[in-house]
């Protein structure tokens, strides 16, 4: 299409419209002829223009935030639906769990009952956390662990693991049931650490939502008492009502010697 046509099809601009664009001053001393050459600019550039930039504008902007990563939650895999998980950035609602008693285990099948490694070493962060499954919240802690020994296990020295614990830590006005030795961990702190290990079947499912352990730490605990052996300032403290035969114990030396012992016995079982 020729221009002159293209330029009729569409229309032409008033005067009196582009005459808003200029200043009062300019307007007074112009000759109305001056006009004329943009009388040629299409009517509905200045529309087409402006709805265009609205529509990128829009869609750069929903593009934008559909991609957008919620920096305040943890990344979980497809395994894992219905749930988020965050940190716990304020005190939650005091919370005591039910205080069923744990299953009893002799001093042996705390060593076999479970799928655990075992090692020493120094917590170097904790971070406390809130699982919503679907509206249903947990309040649980990421110990990170740099390993200093191994006793058992495919963990080496120098590593840093990760162990999902059963509790938040250091909480005012705070309580889970039965993570009495747990709820001592701090960071900087020594101890001991019997984790089980999480496979792809590890899951924690409630409200009809499901997380894949996996995808927060590779270890857990099986509870809180009886599966780490700490170095307070108060001195050692462990679950001494389980572990009988080394109930008197006072330094983490004799509980890694009774570990290595406890460990022979098991094997050749």
């Amino acid at each position: 299409m020729e221009k002159e046509k293209l330029f009729e099809a569409i229309g032409y601009v008033d005067d009196e419209l582009l005459s808003r664009f200029l200043p009062m001053e300019t307007k007074q001393n112009m000759n109305p002829k001056m006009f004329s050459p943009l009388r040629r600019v299409p009517r509905y550039a200045f529309v087409l223009c402006g709805a265009f930039l609205i529509a990128a504008t829009v869609f750069l902007s929903k593009l934008f935030i559909k991609s957008k990563p919620d920096l305040d939650k943890f990344p979980l895999s497809d395994a894992s639906y219905g749930v988020t998980v965050s940190p716990l950035e304020k005190t939650p609602e005091t919370v005591i769990n039910s205080s069923a008693d744990l299953i009893f285990l002799s001093e042996e099948d705390l060593f076999t009952k479970f799928d655990t490694e075992i090692f020493s070493g120094t917590i170097t962060e904790i971070q406390n956390i809130v699982l919503d499954f679907d509206g249903d919240k947990n309040y649980r802690a990421i110990a990170s662990i740099q390993i200093e020994k191994v006793f058992r296990g495919n963990s080496m020295a120098g590593d840093t693991v990760k162990i999902l614990l059963p509790c938040p830590i250091n909480v005012e006005d705070f309580w889970v049931s039965e993570t009495g030795i747990v709820s001592k961990m701090r960071t900087g702190m020594c101890g001991i650490f019997m984790p089980m290990i999480y496979h792809t079947n590890s899951y924690d499912e409630q409200n009809g939502a499901r997380l894949l352990l996996t995808d927060l730490a590779p270890y857990g605990l099986a509870d809180g008492e009886r599966y780490c052996f700490l170095e307070t300032a108060q001195g050692i403290t462990f679950a001494r009502w389980a572990y009988e035969s080394i109930g008197e114990a006072s330094s983490l030396t004799e509980i890694e010697a009774y570990i290595e012992r406890m460990l022979d016995k098991v094997s050749n079982q």
